[in-house]
């Protein structure tokens, strides 16, 4: 019995380790590319123009031309996302 109790620790601890090393592969302020179409979207646009995307679902989000926070990325992003 104790030693069932000490694998499924040992389980549960190495599963939440893998976890984390695996989220901790980006620093918390360095976000993921957006999607290529964002960009190409957004090519020869100023900053604040309007654009539209469209989702992975097929829906049409309407949004703005805005650099990402880390600046790498010029990107058309929906106006309901959450930064």
């Amino acid at each position: 019995m104790k030693l069932s109790i000490i694998l499924a620790t040992l389980a549960v601890a190495t599963l939440t380790l893998a976890n984390q090393n695996s989220d901790d592969s980006r620093s918390p302020r360095e976000m993921r590319k957006p999607p290529q179409e964002a960009i190409s979207i957004c090519e020869g646009q100023n900053e604040g123009d309007s654009c539209s995307v469209t989702s992975p679902r097929g829906d049409t989000l309407e949004g703005t031309c805005q650099n990402t926070p880390d600046e790498k990325y010029f990107a058309c992003v929906p106006n309901m996302h959450r930064r």
